[in-house]
């Protein structure tokens, strides 16, 4: 059964079981964040803010919620992004994420990495502890980095379509709702997980729903 996933003041969650918004808590493991019944929002300072939440996943996932830069990128370089199927999340600052996998938005002028394309790019992590993470797949953006960088003060739709049972994930273009970029998230199918983490880089990000 498809179960919808929307952020509501980090995430809430509407399933077949009508799990109210109420039941579920937002844990911030690293950096200042300002939560509120209808938003969250990361501080700029940190490089590995996080914060999650426990929900259950299994089956077809959809993640829906609004993005808004705040500030931060006056270096060049910055990036969110989301955890899905976290077995157990770093209790404080880490690189990883236990058991998951990270679908990130990135921006960066100078890349150090050869891996990481420059400007605008999105990459997919595979998380196997809080201390390793593997580059999965990178690919620029270039070709809408003129419409985030004119709107990414704005409220951006973002939305996540994983079926858990192949492995298959869709990523929405957030100017064209009916286009989406589908690719192979993971082979290790079916995908399960009983939490959930935003993750910003640098920068300040408002999320809603």
């Amino acid at each position: 059964m498809k179960k919808m996933f929307s952020v509501l003041f980090c995430l809430s969650i509407i399933l077949s079981t009508s799990l109210s918004a109420d039941a579920l808590a937002i844990t911030a493991a690293y950096g200042d964040w300002l939560v509120s019944s209808s938003d969250a929002q990361s501080d700029s300072e940190s490089s590995m803010a996080k914060a999650s939440m426990a929900v259950p996943q299994e089956g077809t996932m959809v993640y829906e919620f609004k993005a808004a830069y705040k500030d931060g990128l006056e270096d060049g370089h910055g990036g969110f992004g989301i955890h899905v199927f976290v077995d157990e999340p770093a209790p404080g600052k880490a690189w990883g994420e236990g058991d998951s996998y990270l679908l990130w938005l990135n921006y960066d002028e100078n890349p150090a990495d050869s891996s990481i394309p420059s400007g605008l790019s999105a990459q997919v992590y595979k998380s196997t502890n809080n201390s390793r993470m593997d580059l999965v797949q990178s690919i620029s953006l270039s070709a809408i980095e003129p419409l985030v960088i004119g709107n990414m003060d704005q409220k951006l739709p973002v939305k996540l379509v994983i079926d858990g049972n192949t492995g298959m994930a869709k990523v929405y273009d957030p100017f064209r709702a009916d286009y989406a970029y589908t690719f192979k998230l993971s082979s290790d199918a079916p995908l399960k997980g009983d939490y959930v983490s935003l993750r910003t880089n640098g920068v300040s990000v408002n999320f809603s729903r």
